[in-house]
């Protein structure tokens, strides 16, 4: 889904999202994985607090900085802050769908 988000993304916001080629997709796809699965529990254990406050909205903001992270960390890949927070929301959004659709198959 990752890889997905940042294809439409790349289509949607050209001059947010840009990539080179389907392989530096799927790197970014990988690393933001492996990021997703170590670093972002971490994250929002010690942003707890602010999204307790803010009614969950600042998840989208750990989202986005994780996405921008991995965009400047990945090669090829050249994504702005905005870009990154309409990542994180886009990505949200497909997940979610596709929970649904799954959901809905069983």
């Amino acid at each position: 889904m990752n890889a997905v988000t940042l294809v439409i993304l790349a289509n949607v916001l050209p001059s947010q999202v840009t990539y080179n080629d389907n392989r530096t997709v799927v790197i970014f796809a990988i690393v933001l994985m492996i990021l997703n699965l170590l670093v972002r529990p971490v994250l929002q254990l010690i942003t707890l607090p602010l999204t307790c406050l803010t009614l969950g909205l600042f998840a989208l903001v750990v989202n986005a900085f994780l996405f921008y992270v991995v965009a400047r960390f990945v090669s090829g890949i050249s994504m702005s802050y905005w870009g990154a927070l309409a990542g994180a929301i886009l990505a949200g959004v497909l997940n979610g769908a596709l929970s649904r659709v799954v959901r809905d198959r069983r």
